[in-house]
């Protein structure tokens, strides 16, 4: 055998490929394939792990790295097979703790979990009846738990901590997730999937359980209270937070005195309504932040103004890249419903801005002179999507506004705004212009007199729209047209090259 061969790293490195899936599988779905490749993973490095010594102990490290549920653990103690196989029933009077020397083969397995996934804990009392005896941490080397078991005995939780720890993803909020997470120094990444059902007192210990954390880099979890985003304020290490639920009372904010979230790249709400996010906003700095997301049931015009306003001012000008505001339902009590909104105008600032994609139920003002600003401030933009209430949204933009602003963005490559197509204000004939880049087309609220002129300009200047997005399908006859254009060409480069 080769010396390399008896390196252990090496045949770590060697091994770890097993993991790679080599092909398709002849046809079978992607799940299929996945799980036909992790048995076949398993069977091949049980088989090393059988070769010989030196191959032993780096196969069976990575044989044992990942674990769908502590079942298989379980099945490694031979008494203990015919009740996690389901050929005898569990009674906890009759099970025996492990010996030692069981609870040393148990644990020889256990310290080489890294990543740890429960979906269920029926055998979690199988597994507290037989380590009676054992008071040394389970799973020594766990780096990531992921536990989506809701109904629990939340002292199983508590018997999986770790101090490696760094990645913790629970289901529900816990009774005693503080003292969990308190015991995780290591601990990185948080995501507490529990949202739109929190009370006073969840809402307060999952604040809680924030405020204990000093190394956090991912946050995903129920809302905070001032206390809490204050803590985060502070933390050099953090990079992105998600809040999933809505505030049960308005914040607190009693004091200003707010560190800035200084390397904080991605800020995600999904709430019911926008206030408390517009706070937030407004007594927090930004300077690093590269992505706002926001998911609202109700925006009002008012609210949708002043969460505009204070993201505009968050010292985000030169580092935001993505905006997104999507809100589902409209608001019977809105006064000023029908107003367009100033969206387009206060995103200005944004000079590195790649996407911006906004869904409201009002109008949002866009005409000429705005787009042809909009896209001089925004020379990166990728993908503007501008998607307003129909009933509200006018078309005011005109081909020839719209061509000469796309000169300046190169990059564009999907585009949603309401086009005046009835005054046509542009020859295809005339006119050089390519827009080479943009693809995906869509008109939102846009009506067509001339489908074939309409699509002679699209077919000429923007020669990778293959058809017009239009959900109202008033621009049927406009693809029509288009594609026939499209097979004409078609036939006539193929005459040529022949």
């Amino acid at each position: 055998m080769h010396p390399a061969l008896f390196v252990f790293e090496v045949l770590l490195g060697i091994f770890s490929h097993l993991y790679q899936i080599s092909g398709p599988l002849g046809g079978e779905s992607l799940s299929v394939q996945i799980a036909h490749a992790a048995l076949l993973t398993q069977k091949s490095l049980a088989a090393l792990a059988r070769t010989c010594k030196t191959f032993h102990e780096p196969a069976m490290d990575l044989l044992w790295s990942e674990l769908n549920g502590i079942t298989p653990l379980l099945g490694c103690v031979p008494r203990l097979y015919p009740i996690v196989s389901g050929a005898q029933d569990f009674c906890h009077q009759a099970i025996e703790p492990l010996s030692e020397h069981e609870a040393r083969q148990f644990l020889r397995h256990a310290a080489r979990v890294r990543v740890l996934r429960i979906h269920t804990d029926i055998h979690f009392p199988l597994l507290v009846a037989v380590l009676q005896a054992v008071d040394t941490s389970l799973f020594p080397g766990l780096r990531s738990l992921s536990w989506t078991v809701r109904d629990t005995n939340t002292r199983h939780v508590q018997f999986l901590r770790s101090p490696a720890l760094f990645c913790l993803s629970v289901s529900t909020v816990y009774s005693n997730i503080k003292s969990i997470v308190a015991r995780c120094p290591a601990l990185e990444d948080l995501f507490i999937d529990q949202s739109f059902r929190n009370t006073a007192d969840e809402l307060s210990l999952v604040s809680d359980t924030v405020r204990s954390c000093k190394r956090l880099v991912n946050l995903s979890c129920a809302p905070l209270d001032w206390a809490a985003w204050k803590h985060l304020s502070n933390i050099p290490t953090l990079f992105t937070v998600a809040i999933r639920g809505q505030f049960l009372s308005p914040l607190n904010w009693d004091s200003h005195d707010f560190a800035p979230f200084l390397n904080l790249t991605a800020l995600s709400f999904s709430v019911k309504t926008a206030a408390d996010i517009t706070t937030v906003i407004r007594y927090s700095e930004f300077p690093s932040l590269q992505r706002f997301t926001m998911h609202v049931s109700v925006l009002a015009w008012a609210e949708a103004e002043q969460l505009c306003s204070a993201l505009s001012r968050c010292k985000a000008c030169p580092t935001l890249r993505h905006i997104e505001i999507n809100s589902v339902m409209v608001s019977k009590d809105d006064k000023q419903l029908g107003m367009p909104l100033t969206a387009i105008k206060q995103f200005l600032c944004f000079t590195q801005l790649q996407t911006l994609r906004l869904r409201v139920h009002h109008s949002i003002y866009l005409d000429n002179d705005l787009l042809m600003e909009a896209m001089l401030s925004w020379p990166h933009i990728h993908s503007l999507e501008l998607m307003g209430h129909p009933h509200f949204c006018q078309p005011i933009v005109t081909f020839r506004a719209l061509f000469a602003a796309l000169r300046f963005c190169p990059h564009l490559h999907t585009l949603q705004v309401s086009i005046d197509a009835v005054n046509i204000d542009i020859d295809p004939t005339t006119e050089s212009l390519q827009h080479t880049s943009l693809q995906t087309l869509r008109v939102g609220n846009s009506d067509v007199v001339d489908a074939r002129a309409v699509a002679c300009i699209i077919f000429s200047m923007l020669p990778r729209v293959d058809q017009v997005v239009d959900p109202r399908r008033a621009w049927h006859q406009v693809n029509l047209h288009l594609k026939a254009l499209r097979s004409s060409a078609a036939v006539v480069c193929r005459r040529v090259t022949e």
